[in-house]
């Protein structure tokens, strides 16, 4: 037996035993009469989902099968509507077809129209700089406060007792008391009194009191303020960490920056794409004052 017998013979061992080597690099999940589906078939599926979905499924084996039992049951119900020629209904044949126009169009769109659509580096890199402003993180400041309310219709006697309590306040903290426990004893706001006082990030023209806002940004990270009387009452604020205005740089904003750009770009392909088509087409629509795809009225 010659050495070339001999390989045309291992070559037909491995066809014939490419069936169970199928099964284990490609194993089967389920069946539906003829219907087998494979884990491979599964995947394909799933990589047509969105993205929290495809996370969902590759993550959860539960989920994974519960999908598989679903395909396969919905091939089992269409296999006996296929036997009764259900399928055949003009009624029927009407509205698959219109799902199947509804998939083939956006499968195309998306796979064909779009897929060579690409924002690149130099295009990102122009755009920072035309819109260099729009890139500035303004000064930022981490607040706490208690708060001393006042109500709209008190009068002055009140007003004064408001006061006297934010002052006894502001005794203990000058005595070296912790801010945020004293703030979870003594605030009257209820919310941030939860947590020490914590009003997180603020930024110039975020709060809706001018006096609030001017002594918050008057601190340096750790100090505390005095009184401060606003519309609504009485605060005393402490500065946990400030943060100053800062033009964030190229490569910090960059893929948030590709994401929208390419956004932009895919919507505008598909809009152009669109209307060539409609036009093409000649496809007309009753007159409503609204611009159709093709650009026509």
């Amino acid at each position: 037996m010659t050495s070339r017998t001999l390989l045309v013979g291992a070559f037909l061992v491995a066809l014939a035993a490419g069936g169970s080597r199928a099964e284990e690099i490609n194993p089967v999940v389920g069946k539906a009469g003829e219907f087998t589906l494979r884990e491979a078939d599964l995947d394909r599926l799933i990589d047509a989902l969105p993205a929290e979905a495809q996370q969902q499924l590759r993550k959860n084996p539960e989920q994974r099968a519960f999908l598989a039992r679903e395909i396969l049951q919905t091939r089992a119900v269409a296999m006996i509507a296929r036997k009764e020629g259900f399928d055949r209904k003009p009624e029927v044949r009407e509205r698959l077809g219109y799902f199947v126009d509804d998939f083939l169009a956006r499968e195309y769109l998306t796979k064909v129209v779009i897929a060579g659509v690409k924002v690149s580096d130099a295009e990102l890199r122009a755009y920072y700089q035309e819109h260099a402003k729009d890139f500035v993180m303004p000064e930022q400041a981490m607040v706490r406060h208690i708060f001393i309310g006042i109500a709209d219709a008190a009068d002055s006697q009140a007003k004064a007792a408001a006061r006297t309590r934010a002052e006894g306040v502001l005794e203990r903290l000058n005595k070296g008391e912790d801010f945020a426990a004293v703030a979870a004893e003594a605030s009257e706001d209820a919310e941030s009194a939860k947590e020490g006082g914590l009003l997180g990030a603020i930024t110039p023209g975020q709060t809706n009191s001018e006096e609030f806002e001017k002594a918050v940004f008057a601190l340096k990270a750790g100090e505390v303020s005095g009184l401060v009387e606003s519309p609504f009452g009485y605060h005393i604020v402490k500065v946990d960490e400030r943060k100053e205005k800062r033009a964030l740089p190229f490569d910090e904003v960059k893929e948030t920056l590709r994401t929208r750009l390419q956004d932009e770009a895919e919507q505008n392909r598909l809009r152009e794409f669109i209307a060539g088509a409609a036009k093409q087409a000649g496809v007309e629509l009753p007159v409503t004052g609204e611009k159709q795809p093709g650009g026509e009225k």
